[in-house]
Protein backbone atom coordinates (compact mmCIF):
# COMPACT_ATOMS: atom_id res chain seq x y z
CA UNK A 1 0.00 0.00 0.00
CA UNK A 2 1.20 3.53 -1.45
CA UNK A 3 2.18 5.75 1.93
CA UNK A 4 -0.02 8.88 1.45
CA UNK A 5 2.61 11.24 2.95
CA UNK A 6 4.41 10.32 -0.10
CA UNK A 7 1.87 10.99 -2.68
CA UNK A 8 1.27 13.90 -1.33
CA UNK A 9 5.47 14.42 -1.95
CA UNK A 10 5.23 13.54 -4.85
CA UNK A 11 2.37 15.92 -5.97
CA UNK A 12 4.05 18.58 -4.14
CA UNK A 13 7.05 18.45 -5.89
CA UNK A 14 5.21 18.32 -9.39
CA UNK A 15 3.05 21.34 -8.66
CA UNK A 16 6.28 23.21 -7.74
CA UNK A 17 7.90 22.42 -10.82
CA UNK A 18 5.16 22.82 -13.21
CA UNK A 19 4.88 26.59 -11.17
CA UNK A 20 8.71 26.77 -11.10
CA UNK A 21 9.43 29.84 -13.50
CA UNK A 22 12.66 29.04 -15.73
CA UNK A 23 15.36 31.81 -16.24
CA UNK A 24 16.45 33.01 -19.61
CA UNK A 25 19.74 31.32 -20.87
CA UNK A 26 22.91 33.52 -20.28
CA UNK A 27 24.09 35.48 -23.80
CA UNK A 28 26.76 33.55 -23.97
CA UNK A 29 23.81 30.47 -24.71
CA UNK A 30 22.04 32.20 -26.83
CA UNK A 31 24.81 33.09 -29.43
CA UNK A 32 26.01 29.95 -29.30
CA UNK A 33 22.20 28.73 -30.04
CA UNK A 34 21.63 31.45 -32.91
CA UNK A 35 25.19 32.41 -34.59
CA UNK A 36 25.50 29.64 -36.90
CA UNK A 37 22.12 30.85 -38.16
CA UNK A 38 23.41 34.33 -38.94
CA UNK A 39 25.22 34.13 -42.29
CA UNK A 40 27.75 37.46 -44.16
CA UNK A 41 25.55 38.21 -47.02
CA UNK A 42 28.79 40.03 -49.61
CA UNK A 43 27.30 41.55 -52.95
CA UNK A 44 29.54 42.91 -56.35
CA UNK A 45 27.64 45.32 -58.43
CA UNK A 46 27.63 48.12 -60.66
CA UNK A 47 25.40 50.35 -62.70
CA UNK A 48 24.76 50.47 -66.59
CA UNK A 49 23.75 54.20 -66.73
CA UNK A 50 21.66 55.27 -70.03
CA UNK A 51 22.26 58.85 -70.93
CA UNK A 52 19.85 59.00 -73.41
CA UNK A 53 22.06 58.45 -76.86
CA UNK A 54 24.57 56.52 -74.89
CA UNK A 55 25.55 53.55 -72.57
CA UNK A 56 28.02 53.95 -69.49
CA UNK A 57 28.86 52.01 -66.16
CA UNK A 58 29.45 53.79 -63.11
CA UNK A 59 31.19 51.73 -60.35
CA UNK A 60 30.72 53.57 -57.29
CA UNK A 61 33.44 52.45 -55.03
CA UNK A 62 36.46 52.35 -57.73
CA UNK A 63 38.95 54.55 -58.16
CA UNK A 64 37.86 55.28 -61.81
CA UNK A 65 33.79 55.43 -61.37
CA UNK A 66 33.40 56.02 -64.95
CA UNK A 67 33.72 53.24 -67.47
CA UNK A 68 32.56 53.33 -71.44
CA UNK A 69 33.16 49.21 -71.59
CA UNK A 70 31.38 46.63 -69.84
CA UNK A 71 34.56 44.69 -69.94
CA UNK A 72 36.28 47.61 -68.25
CA UNK A 73 33.46 47.77 -65.17
CA UNK A 74 33.97 44.10 -64.78
CA UNK A 75 37.48 44.35 -63.91
CA UNK A 76 36.54 47.35 -61.28
CA UNK A 77 33.17 46.29 -59.50
CA UNK A 78 31.46 47.62 -56.54
CA UNK A 79 32.19 45.19 -53.40
CA UNK A 80 30.04 45.47 -49.99
CA UNK A 81 28.91 43.44 -46.89
CA UNK A 82 26.09 43.17 -44.66
CA UNK A 83 24.36 40.53 -42.30
CA UNK A 84 21.28 38.24 -42.87
CA UNK A 85 19.79 35.24 -40.92
CA UNK A 86 18.11 32.08 -42.18
CA UNK A 87 14.21 32.31 -41.82
CA UNK A 88 13.77 28.78 -43.28
CA UNK A 89 15.84 24.91 -44.63
CA UNK A 90 14.79 26.35 -48.43
CA UNK A 91 17.72 28.67 -48.26
CA UNK A 92 15.64 31.79 -47.58
CA UNK A 93 17.53 34.38 -45.72
CA UNK A 94 16.32 37.84 -44.37
CA UNK A 95 18.67 40.74 -45.06
CA UNK A 96 17.97 44.40 -45.97
CA UNK A 97 16.86 45.83 -49.23
CA UNK A 98 19.89 48.42 -49.15
CA UNK A 99 22.32 45.57 -48.99
CA UNK A 100 21.05 44.06 -52.14
CA UNK A 101 19.41 46.39 -53.94
CA UNK A 102 21.73 49.56 -53.04
CA UNK A 103 20.89 53.20 -54.28
CA UNK A 104 23.44 55.85 -55.56
CA UNK A 105 21.94 58.89 -57.05
CA UNK A 106 25.56 60.66 -56.83
CA UNK A 107 26.21 58.72 -60.32
CA UNK A 108 24.89 61.77 -61.94
CA UNK A 109 27.70 63.98 -59.87
CA UNK A 110 30.37 61.85 -61.09
CA UNK A 111 29.43 61.30 -65.01
CA UNK A 112 28.95 65.58 -64.62
CA UNK A 113 32.33 65.80 -63.20
CA UNK A 114 33.88 62.86 -66.01
CA UNK A 115 32.35 64.99 -68.98
CA UNK A 116 33.82 68.37 -67.32
CA UNK A 117 37.27 67.45 -67.45
CA UNK A 118 36.88 65.89 -70.87
CA UNK A 119 35.57 68.74 -72.00
CA UNK A 120 38.58 71.01 -70.50
CA UNK A 121 41.22 68.56 -72.14
CA UNK A 122 39.22 68.87 -75.22
CA UNK A 123 39.13 72.24 -75.39
CA UNK A 124 42.75 72.50 -74.19
CA UNK A 125 43.71 69.71 -77.30
CA UNK A 126 41.73 71.52 -79.76
CA UNK A 127 43.82 74.73 -78.88
CA UNK A 128 46.80 72.95 -79.01
CA UNK A 129 46.07 71.44 -82.73
CA UNK A 130 44.99 74.69 -83.64
CA UNK A 131 48.38 76.31 -82.80
CA UNK A 132 49.99 73.60 -84.45
CA UNK A 133 47.86 74.56 -87.75
CA UNK A 134 48.85 77.53 -87.47
CA UNK A 135 52.90 77.00 -87.20
CA UNK A 136 52.39 74.56 -90.37
CA UNK A 137 50.64 77.29 -92.42
CA UNK A 138 53.02 79.41 -91.30
CA UNK A 139 56.17 77.34 -92.32
CA UNK A 140 54.66 76.73 -95.22
CA UNK A 141 54.14 79.93 -96.33
CA UNK A 142 57.32 80.99 -95.73
CA UNK A 143 59.81 78.27 -96.96
CA UNK A 144 57.37 76.66 -99.87
CA UNK A 145 60.26 77.82 -102.28
CA UNK A 146 62.50 76.04 -100.61
CA UNK A 147 60.53 72.55 -99.49
CA UNK A 148 61.16 69.71 -101.64
CA UNK A 149 57.87 68.38 -103.20
CA UNK A 150 58.25 65.31 -100.37
CA UNK A 151 58.46 67.72 -97.51
CA UNK A 152 55.86 69.62 -99.17
CA UNK A 153 53.39 66.23 -99.10
CA UNK A 154 54.57 65.87 -95.45
CA UNK A 155 53.76 69.19 -94.49
CA UNK A 156 50.41 68.69 -96.24
CA UNK A 157 49.12 65.52 -94.29
CA UNK A 158 50.12 66.58 -91.24
CA UNK A 159 48.19 69.76 -91.29
CA UNK A 160 44.94 67.37 -92.91
CA UNK A 161 45.77 64.80 -90.28
CA UNK A 162 45.35 67.63 -87.42
CA UNK A 163 42.64 69.57 -89.30
CA UNK A 164 40.62 66.28 -88.78
CA UNK A 165 41.36 65.60 -85.64
CA UNK A 166 40.70 68.89 -84.41
CA UNK A 167 37.09 68.95 -86.26
CA UNK A 168 36.08 65.58 -84.85
CA UNK A 169 37.27 67.05 -81.06
CA UNK A 170 34.93 69.51 -81.93
CA UNK A 171 32.04 67.64 -82.62
CA UNK A 172 32.74 65.68 -79.90
CA UNK A 173 32.74 68.67 -77.90
CA UNK A 174 29.27 69.80 -79.25
CA UNK A 175 27.55 65.98 -78.37
CA UNK A 176 29.02 66.40 -74.67
CA UNK A 177 27.07 69.49 -74.33
CA UNK A 178 23.89 67.95 -75.94
CA UNK A 179 24.06 64.99 -73.22
CA UNK A 180 21.06 65.73 -70.86
CA UNK A 181 22.85 64.86 -67.87
CA UNK A 182 19.54 65.00 -65.08
CA UNK A 183 17.66 63.24 -67.79
CA UNK A 184 20.35 59.78 -67.15
CA UNK A 185 18.60 56.85 -65.37
CA UNK A 186 20.84 54.15 -63.18
CA UNK A 187 19.92 50.50 -63.12
CA UNK A 188 21.43 48.00 -60.93
CA UNK A 189 23.50 45.12 -61.72
CA UNK A 190 24.03 42.61 -59.28
CA UNK A 191 27.39 40.76 -60.98
CA UNK A 192 27.34 38.31 -57.69
CA UNK A 193 25.58 38.14 -54.23
CA UNK A 194 26.33 35.19 -52.09
CA UNK A 195 26.55 34.24 -48.37
CA UNK A 196 29.28 33.02 -45.87
CA UNK A 197 28.83 30.88 -43.00
CA UNK A 198 30.37 31.27 -39.38
CA UNK A 199 33.12 29.32 -38.84
CA UNK A 200 34.16 28.67 -42.55
CA UNK A 201 37.21 29.47 -44.28
CA UNK A 202 36.68 32.53 -47.07
CA UNK A 203 39.48 33.16 -49.49
CA UNK A 204 37.53 34.64 -52.32
CA UNK A 205 33.91 35.37 -53.62
CA UNK A 206 34.41 31.76 -55.64
CA UNK A 207 33.86 30.49 -51.43
CA UNK A 208 30.52 32.15 -51.19
CA UNK A 209 27.41 30.34 -51.68
CA UNK A 210 25.50 32.18 -54.42
CA UNK A 211 22.08 33.20 -53.85
CA UNK A 212 18.87 35.33 -55.99
CA UNK A 213 17.20 38.07 -54.78
CA UNK A 214 13.51 36.90 -54.10
CA UNK A 215 12.27 40.06 -53.24
CA UNK A 216 11.73 43.21 -51.65
CA UNK A 217 10.20 45.18 -49.61
CA UNK A 218 7.77 47.64 -51.53
CA UNK A 219 7.43 50.14 -48.14
CA UNK A 220 10.05 52.93 -47.77
CA UNK A 221 10.20 52.72 -44.19
CA UNK A 222 10.51 48.68 -44.45
CA UNK A 223 14.15 47.89 -45.63
CA UNK A 224 13.70 44.09 -45.84
CA UNK A 225 14.37 41.84 -48.62
CA UNK A 226 14.66 38.32 -49.02
CA UNK A 227 16.75 36.21 -50.83
CA UNK A 228 17.98 31.95 -51.49
CA UNK A 229 20.30 30.51 -52.06
CA UNK A 230 20.31 28.83 -55.77
CA UNK A 231 20.09 25.36 -54.39
CA UNK A 232 17.52 26.08 -52.08
CA UNK A 233 19.28 24.22 -49.71
CA UNK A 234 22.43 25.08 -47.21
CA UNK A 235 25.61 24.11 -47.39
CA UNK A 236 26.34 24.29 -43.61
CA UNK A 237 23.35 23.13 -42.10
CA UNK A 238 22.51 25.95 -38.97
CA UNK A 239 21.67 24.23 -35.61
CA UNK A 240 18.59 26.66 -35.44
CA UNK A 241 16.06 28.55 -38.13
CA UNK A 242 14.93 31.81 -37.06
CA UNK A 243 11.08 32.41 -36.55
CA UNK A 244 8.24 34.33 -35.42
CA UNK A 245 7.33 32.32 -32.48
CA UNK A 246 7.71 33.06 -28.35
CA UNK A 247 10.31 30.67 -27.41
CA UNK A 248 10.30 31.79 -23.81
CA UNK A 249 8.94 28.31 -22.03
CA UNK A 250 6.86 29.95 -19.39
CA UNK A 251 4.77 32.03 -21.53
CA UNK A 252 4.74 28.36 -23.56
CA UNK A 253 3.88 26.80 -20.55
CA UNK A 254 0.81 29.47 -20.01
CA UNK A 255 1.70 29.23 -16.04
CA UNK A 256 -0.39 32.30 -15.31
CA UNK A 257 2.46 34.58 -13.98
CA UNK A 258 4.04 34.91 -17.42
CA UNK A 259 2.23 37.08 -20.63
CA UNK A 260 2.29 35.17 -23.83
CA UNK A 261 4.33 37.32 -26.25
CA UNK A 262 2.67 39.81 -28.00
CA UNK A 263 4.64 40.66 -31.49
CA UNK A 264 3.46 43.63 -32.13
CA UNK A 265 5.00 45.09 -28.48
CA UNK A 266 7.34 41.84 -28.00
CA UNK A 267 9.75 44.59 -25.88
CA UNK A 268 9.84 47.52 -23.40
CA UNK A 269 12.05 50.23 -22.92
CA UNK A 270 15.48 49.29 -20.77
CA UNK A 271 15.18 45.67 -22.10
CA UNK A 272 18.21 43.86 -22.71
CA UNK A 273 18.53 43.21 -26.51
CA UNK A 274 21.97 41.62 -28.57
CA UNK A 275 22.52 41.54 -31.61
CA UNK A 276 24.69 38.66 -34.01
CA UNK A 277 26.46 40.16 -36.99
CA UNK A 278 29.57 40.85 -39.32
CA UNK A 279 30.20 44.54 -38.04
CA UNK A 280 32.73 46.01 -40.65
CA UNK A 281 32.47 42.23 -43.07
CA UNK A 282 35.73 40.17 -43.67
CA UNK A 283 37.52 42.79 -41.73
CA UNK A 284 36.88 42.02 -38.26
CA UNK A 285 35.30 38.53 -39.40
CA UNK A 286 38.27 37.21 -40.64
CA UNK A 287 40.51 35.36 -38.42
CA UNK A 288 42.80 31.75 -38.35
CA UNK A 289 40.02 29.81 -37.66
CA UNK A 290 37.78 31.44 -40.34
CA UNK A 291 35.27 33.93 -40.79
CA UNK A 292 33.42 34.41 -36.78
CA UNK A 293 30.34 36.59 -36.34
CA UNK A 294 30.15 39.28 -33.29
CA UNK A 295 27.97 38.94 -30.63
CA UNK A 296 27.32 42.72 -28.98
CA UNK A 297 24.64 44.03 -26.68
CA UNK A 298 22.08 47.26 -25.60
CA UNK A 299 18.99 47.91 -24.10
CA UNK A 300 16.10 49.49 -25.73
CA UNK A 301 16.40 52.99 -25.33
CA UNK A 302 12.75 54.61 -26.66
CA UNK A 303 9.29 53.28 -25.75
CA UNK A 304 9.05 51.11 -28.69
CA UNK A 305 5.37 50.79 -28.26
CA UNK A 306 3.55 51.39 -31.82
CA UNK A 307 6.36 52.41 -33.44
CA UNK A 308 7.75 52.01 -37.12
CA UNK A 309 11.29 51.71 -35.83
CA UNK A 310 12.86 50.56 -32.73
CA UNK A 311 16.25 52.29 -31.11
CA UNK A 312 18.59 50.64 -28.94
CA UNK A 313 22.29 51.09 -27.63
CA UNK A 314 23.62 48.55 -29.37
CA UNK A 315 27.28 49.86 -31.37
CA UNK A 316 26.91 48.92 -34.83
CA UNK A 317 29.37 49.47 -37.96
CA UNK A 318 28.62 49.03 -41.75
CA UNK A 319 28.32 45.03 -42.30
CA UNK A 320 26.05 45.35 -39.42
CA UNK A 321 23.11 45.90 -41.87
CA UNK A 322 20.85 42.87 -41.62
CA UNK A 323 21.46 42.10 -38.66
CA UNK A 324 19.00 39.80 -36.41
CA UNK A 325 18.34 41.27 -32.94
CA UNK A 326 16.88 39.36 -30.02
CA UNK A 327 15.44 39.23 -26.51
CA UNK A 328 16.98 37.40 -23.47
CA UNK A 329 14.61 34.55 -24.81
CA UNK A 330 16.27 34.25 -27.68
CA UNK A 331 13.15 36.14 -29.56
CA UNK A 332 13.57 37.82 -32.80
CA UNK A 333 12.02 41.41 -32.14
CA UNK A 334 14.18 43.43 -35.16
CA UNK A 335 16.26 43.81 -37.97
CA UNK A 336 19.20 46.25 -37.61
CA UNK A 337 19.04 48.86 -40.39
CA UNK A 338 20.63 52.19 -39.50
CA UNK A 339 22.30 53.98 -36.77
CA UNK A 340 22.25 57.98 -35.86
CA UNK A 341 24.91 59.80 -37.84
CA UNK A 342 27.68 59.99 -36.11
CA UNK A 343 27.11 57.80 -33.43
CA UNK A 344 27.97 54.00 -33.17
CA UNK A 345 25.75 53.37 -29.74
CA UNK A 346 22.60 54.36 -31.28
CA UNK A 347 20.99 52.46 -33.72
CA UNK A 348 17.56 51.47 -35.84
CA UNK A 349 15.42 48.08 -36.25
CA UNK A 350 12.68 47.38 -38.16
CA UNK A 351 10.37 45.93 -35.54
CA UNK A 352 9.21 41.89 -36.21
CA UNK A 353 5.81 42.46 -36.35
CA UNK A 354 7.33 44.86 -39.79
CA UNK A 355 9.46 41.40 -40.43
CA UNK A 356 6.69 38.71 -40.50
CA UNK A 357 4.64 40.97 -42.54
CA UNK A 358 7.21 40.85 -45.19
CA UNK A 359 7.87 37.62 -45.09
CA UNK A 360 4.41 36.09 -45.47
CA UNK A 361 2.59 38.56 -47.58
Amino acid sequence: MINKSFILLVISVAFFSCNQKIEPETPEKIFEKYKSSVVLVAIEYYYEIDNGNSICYYSPSSEKKIFFSKEDVLNDLSFSTGTGFIISNDGEIITNKHLVNPKDENFKNEIINFYTEAKNKIFYDVQAYNDSLKQIKSNFDEYSDQLEFTEKENLSNKYEYFRERCSFLIGLYENIENIQFENSTAKLIINRLGIAFDDTHINNFNDLQECVVIKESNNEDVDLALIQTKSKTFNKIPDYVFNFDDNNPNARKNSGNEKIWNINNPIKINDDVFMIGYNKGFTLASTKQGIKSQFTSGKISQDPKNQTRILYTIPTLEGSSGSPIVDKWGNLIGVNFAKITNSQNFSFGIPVREVKKFYQE
